[in-house]
């Protein structure tokens, strides 16, 4: 099976690089290399999938006000793949990665 991030979980991904690319301090080094990942829409492995669920305990940390680009919780929501609008992240990315896990 090949585990190819939804376009929507690459979007999100393409957006906290554009973060990055503008200064944003947000993410680890392994933060920035899933968001490259997930952005290239190559296919991802299981230990990817597992670090990107676990990575929901992180949700309190997702929401922003004012411009995305300057909330790092909301840019590292971002980078590994789940979405986030004003007031509140979504899990939408991680959500897909837990689902790959339980078909794998």
């Amino acid at each position: 099976m090949k585990l190819i991030p939804p376009k929507y979980v690459q979007e999100n991904a393409k957006k906290a690089i554009k973060c990055l690319d503008k200064g944003s301090t947000a993410m680890l080094r392994v933060g920035r290399r899933r968001a490259t990942q997930l952005a290239s829409g190559k296919p991802v492995g299981e230990v990817t999938l597992k670090k990107m669920n676990a990575f929901r305990r992180h949700k309190k940390n997702a929401s922003y006000e004012g411009n995305i680009c300057d909330d790092n919780g909301a840019v590292a929501w971002l980078g590994w793949g789940a979405s986030v609008s004003k007031g509140k992240g979504k899990t939408d990315g991680l959500d897909w990665a837990k689902r790959m896990l339980k078909k794998i």
